[in-house]
């Protein structure tokens, strides 16, 4: 007895490509300097701390209004 044989049909690997996808990669990617990168950093580091204070902040008011701190 002879098992059936599946016909597999491959799918493209890549979508096809866009007028836009191809002028995209006629870009050259430059890399980002150091100092743009230490910027970033910086400006999410105080965006994070800030954000915490807020809380912090919002935290006391409503222990403060509950009688919960002094």
């Amino acid at each position: 007895m002879t098992s059936p044989t599946r016909e597999t049909h491959s799918a493209p690997l890549h979508a096809p490509t866009t007028r836009l996808d191809d002028e995209l990669s006629e870009t050259p990617a430059r890399p980002a300097s150091w100092l743009s990168k230490i910027g970033w950093l910086v400006v999410i580091w105080g965006g994070s701390v800030s954000a915490l204070g807020l809380v912090s902040l919002a935290l006391r008011r409503f222990m403060q209004a509950a009688g919960l701190t002094p």
